[in-house]
């Protein structure tokens, strides 16, 4: 190791540190001129605390459904980890939920890979399926819309048709084999389409229709509860929705985060949340209230409770150091 080595990884890490922290509060700053003041104050400082333990226990349960879904698809391939190691795995990579680039995608393939051998393609599987059956839960929880009067049902239907040309189409082995050959036909991608090839065969096992539909009923599971916490907290500040209402708003600002491809859906989301919560009658600074407090006890808890998991683990601590000068490189 060169003597330049240890300052690289100690600045990149405090780096990672100063983005998380300035998007937070770059948001927070950004929600506060949308609304009054004075009023936003008032209204988060008549909120109810004990509420958060309701709230945090919700964000707890989603993420543990999460976790189970992440672990189940390792067993599948064949992977038996360590059931706590791997939930100290699992829960690393909410720490780089907001950093760019991704990182917290990639944190946990390369530990599972340094700490259990899993090879990259395997994990790249489970990502993709993760963040596959998460989205079409979210889809799903969004065209319940309808039932609210407030999609109409051509697009609750255009929703669900995605979904379902999606998972054929994903399940289509001479298909996807066929994309994936073209790849060798140009020459910057020749290189990959081995391993493109590779992750498919090896993780084709996780769109068996049993496995599908079980893990998309753990991640709708999941996502209700969070969803549920956001009705929680806007009950405690005097808005007058029902739970459905209070998932649906949680979902549909959640899938407007993700379409935008941005750090953790920031910003697209939290103004999603505000403008919904305003069109099922809520005051502007109740509304934003409720997005500040609900981001906190879901995005924001997970981001702490993963530097939590750094901070107390050595060896992920030091594998983190590894994995961002790698990413980084």
């Amino acid at each position: 190791m060169i003597p330049t080595d240890r300052p690289k990884r100690v600045w990149k890490a405090r780096s990672i540190v100063l983005w998380t922290a300035l998007s937070a509060f770059a948001i927070l700053v950004l929600l506060t001129f949308i609304t009054d003041l004075p009023r936003l104050i008032e209204a988060i400082g008549r909120f109810p605390l004990w509420l958060l333990i309701p709230v945090g226990i919700l964000s707890l349960g989603n993420y543990g459904l999460r976790y189970l879904k992440w672990h189940f698809y390792l067993r599948l391939l064949g992977h038996h980890l360590p059931p706590w190691r791997n939930l100290l795995v699992f829960l690393s990579g909410f720490a780089l939920t907001v950093t760019p680039g991704k990182v917290g995608e990639f944190i946990k393939a390369f530990i599972v890979k340094e700490r259990f051998e899993v090879p990259y393609t395997v994990s790249t599987a489970v990502l993709f399926m993760e963040r596959f059956t998460d989205l079409a839960a979210i889809l799903i929880l969004t065209a319940t819309g309808i039932s609210l009067n407030f999609l109409h049902w051509s697009t609750g239907a255009l929703i669900l048709a995605v979904l379902m040309a999606s998972l054929l189409v994903l399940r289509n082995r001479k298909f996807i084999g066929y994309l994936i050959g073209l790849t060798g036909r140009f020459k910057p991608l020749e290189r990959v389409t081995s391993h493109l090839t590779d992750l498919y065969s090896r993780g084709w096992v996780l769109l068996r229709l049993r496995f599908f539909f079980l893990s998309l009923l753990i991640s709708l599971v999941a996502w209700i509860l969070e969803g549920i916490g956001y009705y929680l907290v806007a009950r405690g500040l005097g808005a007058d929705i029902t739970v459905h209402q209070g998932v649906f708003i949680y979902s549909a600002a959640i899938l407007g985060g993700a379409l935008t491809l941005f750090l953790g859906g920031l910003g697209a989301t939290e103004g999603g949340m505000v403008g919904l919560g305003v069109l099922f009658q809520m005051e502007r600074a109740v509304s934003v209230a409720v997005t500040i407090i609900v981001r906190t006890m879901t995005l924001w808890f997970g981001v702490c409770i993963g530097w939590a998991v750094f901070l107390s683990t050595p060896e992920l601590r030091s594998l983190l150091k590894s994995a961002v000068d790698e990413n980084g490189d």
